[in-house]
């Protein structure tokens, strides 16, 4: 990506800008500040940020071992995807959530294909790929903003239409699955996502603590960037 990071700065107490103009929602987050990563700013910032996702990443529904050396990589090609983004949330110096994404037209086959197959254009969607969020800053908000603040980045040009990202579908008597789980299907839906009922595909990787990949259900969520409502 040839933009450089944005200006960190704290949210202001009336909303939550990514630029001086650019106010989003009107909940605040007191000290939390979001910076967009990209260049010197994320190479400074890459070990950190692998170390976070790979923390939530390991949590359910997703069980993703990973490895740092694979993230590092993965977050390296994303940023230099021309339109990729890449956000995070620090608490004073700690970044303790982040946000990713990229035209979806750009990205994995097995995000890409039910669109097309569907009869969506992937060059008019931007696909928000993992919105991560440390257990001791969830139920702040922290992960909505991340998905405003990209929202409106994204309203910057005329190419995007809408929104969308994949949410992995896990049964409710998964042998991992915490008592305490809910899945965040209400906060999409004040966003304005909606559950795009004809898309669906799979994700395949090895769960941690398993010895094969296997296929995970994907179901998408949309919302028009015109409208603000489901796509």
């Amino acid at each position: 990506m040839s933009a450089g990071a944005l200006p960190a700065r704290p949210l202001p107490p009336d909303g939550r800008r990514l630029h001086d103009d650019t106010a989003v929602g009107d909940t605040p987050l007191g000290d939390i500040r979001v910076e967009r990563l990209a260049g010197t700013a994320l190479a400074g910032r890459l070990e950190e940020l692998a170390v976070l996702r790979l923390a939530v990443l390991g949590e359910f529904p997703y069980l993703y071992p990973g490895s740092a050396a694979y993230e590092e990589r993965y977050l390296s090609g994303l940023a230099s995807l021309p339109g990729g983004l890449i956000l995070a949330a620090f608490d004073r110096h700690r970044m303790v959530a982040a946000a990713t994404g990229a035209p979806l037209d750009q990205e994995l086959d097995a995000l890409r294909d039910p669109f097309i197959h569907a009869g969506r254009d992937p060059r008019s969607i931007f696909y928000f790929g993992e919105v991560v969020v440390l257990p001791s800053h969830r139920g702040r908000g922290i992960g909505t903003a991340l998905l405003e603040i990209g929202e409106s980045h994204i309203r910057g040009g005329a190419r995007f239409a809408s929104a969308a990202f994949g949410e992995i579908v896990r049964s409710t008597d998964h042998p991992r699955r915490p008592k305490a789980y809910r899945t965040p299907d209400a906060a999409w839906r004040r966003l304005g996502y909606r559950l795009e009922p004809e898309i669906g595909g799979t994700l395949s990787w090895c769960d941690a603590c398993d010895r094969e990949e296997t296929a995970k259900p994907l179901r998408f969520w949309g919302k028009s960037l015109a409208t603000g409502i489901g796509a």
